[in-house]
């Protein structure tokens, strides 16, 4: 019973493929022949065209099954395969009149470059065995502007290479006969991470010094708080004040408190720190985080915020700044 079952499933799977590996057999033909196909296809086209706006005209005029198997084609250059795929989903679809003309009009422009194609020679480049026509073809490519001309290597370079040459040899010479591949192995990654190691610290080392931005002296960024003194902040504070300019005002005391704690070494000197940053550097010292957060939350709302500057607001500023630069 099961040897039976087995049969039955083998049938089942390998003969619909036997079948259509029978049914795509295509037949081989020349180059005339395959101009004379090429021909009547577009004639087959051309009907369906003219009867595509009648529908039952349609269906026998469109009708896939006149394009025929699919072929080989020879030819001097070697033999491929050709197939109407294509064509018939084109009649297809004209039989039900969708997008007709616009296919039908792909069809015919895709069979008339087949056409030329089938008329124009293979190129003497591609008939197998013409391999000097092969090579003169290859030789005036390589001499077209489009490719540089070979120079020999300099004298220099042929030095250099001389020299890369007797350090090999004296590299392996210097080695026992007896030794395997490994310190050879071992010497060339000691030589490749060498100078990688180097290279990778001295960019570590660069980025670092920016992104602190510090000099290599330790003098802050130009564009950092402590590179103008906090008192120079708070004068200038003082001038704004005097002509009104409240928010501005308030704005320059917080700036004279942030330039006093980086002079002192809170925090290195960074020119692209937040105020919330700020602050969050102060968390180990409480006193001094309280009077930077009121300072700060002031400066947020005067400065960022809808909320306009008083003198009040400069007043109590200034206050806070008092108390930070006392301690």
């Amino acid at each position: 019973m099961i040897s039976r079952i087995c049969i039955a499933l083998c049938v089942t799977c390998f003969l619909p493929a036997v079948t259509k590996g029978a049914a795509v057999a295509r037949p081989v033909i020349d180059l005339d022949a395959y101009r004379q196909d090429l021909n009547r296809l577009q004639t087959v086209v051309t009907q369906c065209s003219q009867q595509a706006g009648s529908k039952a005209a349609a269906v026998k005029a469109c009708d896939p099954a006149t394009v025929g198997p699919d072929v080989w084609v020879t030819s001097p250059a070697g033999k491929r395969a050709v197939s109407y795929d294509w064509l018939r989903e084109s009649l297809v679809l004209a039989q039900q009149d969708r997008n007709a003309k616009s296919g039908l009009s792909d069809a015919r422009s895709r069979l008339l470059r087949m056409q030329q194609e089938a008329t124009t020679p293979a190129p003497a480049l591609y008939v197998p065995g013409n391999v000097a026509n092969i090579r003169r073809q290859l030789d005036s490519i390589l001499d077209s502007p489009d490719y540089p001309k070979a120079k020999p290597p300099s004298y220099l370079e042929r030095l250099w290479q001389d020299f890369q040459r007797w350090l090999l040899r004296m590299i392996l010479s210097a080695m026992p006969r007896s030794a395997s591949s490994t310190p050879l192995y071992l010497l060339e990654l000691t030589v490749i991470a060498i100078p990688c190691g180097l290279l990778i610290w001295w960019f570590v080392r660069k980025l670092t010094v920016q992104n602190l931005g510090l000099a290599r002296e330790g003098i802050p960024h130009p564009t950092a708080p402590s590179s103008r003194p906090w008192e120079e902040w708070l004068q200038q504070a003082q001038t704004l004040a005097g002509g009104g300019q409240w928010r501005d005002a308030v704005h320059h005391v917080y700036w004279a408190a942030i330039s006093c704690l980086e002079s002192r070494r809170f925090w290195p000197a960074d020119r692209t720190r937040t105020p919330r940053e700020y602050l969050n550097l102060l968390e180990a010292n409480p006193e001094t985080f309280a009077d930077l957060s009121h300072l700060t939350r002031s400066f947020e709302q005067t400065w960022y915020g809808t909320t306009p500057a008083a003198e009040n607001d400069y007043d109590q500023a200034r206050a806070v700044l008092q108390r930070i630069s006392a301690r």
